[in-house]
């Protein structure tokens, strides 16, 4: 398996949550031998499809995602410029893709059709 995901519609559908998301080892950005990855970008997929979920659920592609572990955190800032929010409680690290930020990471996966 390369990845998983879970996806939640919350709070009267004003976003979408992305329960779980993990990617094997092998793709994961934050292990050390990064140079060494088998597959790249899966979690950056998992979220793009977290926003894609979130627009056809009437939630406007916002969608919000925890960080396990502190490289996560500066992973999803940096390459995302995921934005962070109060966490529900103490330990994980909140973040929300919304508006522009959103569009952008979901236009990366969409394929213009000619007519």
């Amino acid at each position: 398996m390369i990845a998983l995901g879970a996806y939640q519609v919350q709070d009267r559908k004003t976003h979408v949550i992305i329960v779980y998301a993990e990617s094997a080892p092998h793709s994961n950005p934050t292990m050390h031998l990064l140079e060494d990855r088998k597959y790249y970008g899966i979690g950056q997929l998992l979220i793009a499809f977290g926003i894609k979920y979130s627009i056809d659920n009437g939630c406007l592609g916002v969608v919000v995602f925890e960080a396990k572990t502190d490289e996560l955190a500066s992973h999803y800032e940096r390459d995302f410029h995921a934005i962070r929010i109060p966490s529900l409680g103490e330990g994980l690290k909140r973040y929300m893709l919304a508006d522009e930020l959103a569009w952008k990471m979901l236009s990366n996966y969409l394929k213009e059709v000619s007519e």
